[in-house]
């Protein structure tokens, strides 16, 4: 265990060896954001029952942020073979890209301008739930895109051993 003050050093980036590789699968939960809707829900559901008047705007408010949280509550990537994917919450929202067409890919950080969600930045799309570490996916096209993950590493040593093939 560290001690209190200290930040833990960082790994050194090693290549996984080929007879350890398997498909690549995580899942980040966005317990930030999911803490920031709670509280406006809370906010909400109180005043709808204490202003019957305003019950139905209320609710519906509620039923937005209760959207809004199932849809955005985490992020799972996923590489399998040589493709790419990656979802929001309960899988509504996902994409896929094929690494065939992928140059290159890149550890990097968002700016806290870029925060979280799914939108353009002048980087790309960015694809994120929580913290500031990302993937950089860069396509041949020139095209690129922004993948957040609290497993930059091991997300990146996935698709890196798969762009040699």
């Amino acid at each position: 265990m560290s001690k209190p003050g200290k930040r833990p050093q960082r790994q050194k980036l090693q290549l996984l060896r080929p007879e350890k590789l398997s498909d690549y699968h995580h899942k980040q939960a966005a317990h930030t954001l999911l803490g920031l809707i709670s509280l406006p829900l809370l906010v909400c559901l109180l005043a709808a029952y204490s202003h019957p008047e305003h019950r139905a705007v209320l609710l519906l408010a509620s039923g937005v942020l209760i959207l809004g949280a199932a849809l955005f509550s985490s992020l799972k990537i996923e590489v399998k073979d040589q493709t790419l994917y990656w979802s929001f919450g309960f899988g509504l929202i996902r994409k896929q890209q094929s690494l065939n067409e992928v140059s290159r890919a890149e550890i990097t950080r968002s700016t806290w301008l870029e925060g979280w969600g799914i939108h353009y930045t002048k980087r790309g799309w960015l694809y994120n739930v929580s913290g500031r570490d990302a993937v950089l996916i860069t396509l041949a096209s020139g095209k690129s895109f922004m993948l957040g993950s609290d497993d930059v590493i091991a997300l990146w040593e996935a698709i890196q051993f798969r762009l040699k093939d």
